[in-house]
C-alpha cells in the first residue's frame, strides 16, 4: 500500500512540475492550465490519505498494552527432543 502511495505522490510531483513549466513558458490556455492542476490535485489527495498513519503510535502502544494484558502468557509445551 505504500508503494501506490509513494508512485501517487510521485506523479503529483511530475504533474506540479508540468503544471508550473507550462504557466512560466508564455501564454496560458486556462482549460488546460485548469486540467493539469485538476489532476496534480487529484494524484496529491490518495498519496497524503495513503501515507498518513491509521493512528497514532500512542494510541497504538496503548492497544497493544491492553492486548498483551488480556491475554495470559501462552505455555508451550515441553517436548522432550531425545526420543
Amino acid at each position: 500500500m505504500r508503494t501506490f502511495s509513494l508512485l501517487f505522490a510521485f506523479i503529483a510531483l511530475m504533474l506540479l512540475a508540468l503544471f508550473l513549466l507550462y504557466v512560466s513558458r508564455g501564454p496560458v490556455d486556462p482549460v488546460i492550465a485548469g486540467v493539469i492542476f485538476f489532476g496534480f490535485l487529484a494524484c496529491l489527495a490518495p498519496a497524503l490519505y495513503l501515507l498518513k498513519p491509521y493512528e497514532r503510535p500512542e494510541q497504538r502502544r496503548e492497544r497493544e498494552e491492553k492486548e498483551r494484558h488480556r491475554k495470559p502468557p501462552e505455555e508451550r509445551p515441553d517436548r522432550d527432543l531425545s526420543s
